[in-house]
């Protein structure tokens, strides 16, 4: 009888196990997704000129960054990968910011005026 419920409880598990599968690649399809649009995105926003199109790219890397975090990331490879991206992000941010410095020495007040007067020719509406 014993061996007859082992059988049984061996054909029950490898049900469930079973039942899973699609779960477990659905999943794994998801987080390739996430990466993929990661390193699109990364290739992207280092393209990019426009400060404000790169601050919406990192968001976007950003929130993917944290859908691999929910979805087992939190370990491992991703987590590396999540790492190495939110490091790369910050060295990027800083060259960025450097070249921009060095090519167009415009502070806050200047591009404050800027945008008043580019306001007030053209009647608010811009």
């Amino acid at each position: 009888m014993a061996v007859k419920n082992s059988a049984i409880d061996r054909i029950a598990a490898l049900d469930i196990l079973n039942d899973h599968v699609p779960e477990i690649r659905g999943q794994l399809q998801f987080l390739d997704f996430l990466v993929r649009a990661v390193m699109t995105d990364l290739e992207r926003y280092q393209a990019e000129a426009d400060s404000g199109t790169r601050i919406f790219l990192k968001q976007l890397i950003l929130m993917h960054l944290h859908h691999i975090g929910q979805n087992g990331g939190q370990t491992g490879a991703l987590s590396e990968f999540s790492e190495a991206v939110h490091h790369w992000l910050d060295s990027e941010d800083e060259a960025f910011l450097t070249t921009a410095d060095t090519q167009s020495p415009q502070d806050v007040q200047e591009l404050i005026k800027t945008t008043i007067d580019t306001l007030n020719w053209s009647g608010g509406n811009v």
